[in-house]
């Protein structure tokens, strides 16, 4: 049996098994590492399926062509911060299923950079980027770009991390929501977007 040694990317792989809810093994065998990734296609599949009729509360169908995609209004807009391909994946389909336009970005600057030039009504940031120290500081320089443009976004901050304190350091900090990516963490970020376009 083919064995996955975890030291080659032990960060992503923690951060993998933090979605599944799982302790990460001290070994990784191709088959239980499947096994996962089917548990989250199926909770993923879930998700989206609760959400599909959501599109047209937003005037908007995922289905459409690129140059209607392109005709979207300013209210659509969200920018996903976060450097995992798993969570920006399931972000991504989620907030589309929505009526989302979503733009993606890995690292702060690269943010900053692009909050700066275009104007969002949802930012969705991941804390550890790569820890809390940077992402406090995105957090901060957003809200003091966004006050300078005379914006205000709603900015979501997500973590692996379980910590208490991180969630109440991120309201105090001007986050106006905290999502913990644990165990379905993908239906908590649906009903809260829900609950800030009224869907």
């Amino acid at each position: 049996m083919r064995i996955v040694n975890i030291d080659l990317d032990e960060d992503f792989l923690k951060r993998f098994f933090d979605l599944t809810g799982d302790k990460l093994p001290e070994s990784i065998t191709l088959v239980s590492l499947k096994k996962q990734v089917l548990n989250i296609k199926e909770r993923f599949r879930s998700i989206l399926a609760d959400t599909s009729g959501a599109s047209a509360v937003t005037g908007n169908n995922i289905d459409s062509t690129e140059d209607e995609k392109l005709d979207l209004s300013r209210a659509n807009n969200v920018l996903l911060v976060d450097n995992l391909g798993v969570i920006t994946y399931q972000v991504q389909m989620i907030m589309e299923r929505l009526g989302f336009r979503i733009t993606v970005t890995k690292d702060v600057y690269g943010a900053l950079s692009l909050f700066e030039d275009k104007d969002f009504d949802f930012v969705l940031m991941d804390l550890l980027i790569p820890t809390e120290r940077e992402g406090f500081i995105l957090l901060a320089e957003l809200q003091n770009i966004a006050k300078r443009k005379g914006v205000n976004p709603i900015i979501g901050v997500m973590s692996v991390a379980g910590k208490k304190e991180l969630k109440n350091e991120s309201l105090e900090r001007g986050a106006d929501f905290y999502i913990e990516k644990s165990y379905n963490w993908q239906q908590r970020l649906t009903d809260i977007v829900k609950d800030y376009i009224g869907a």
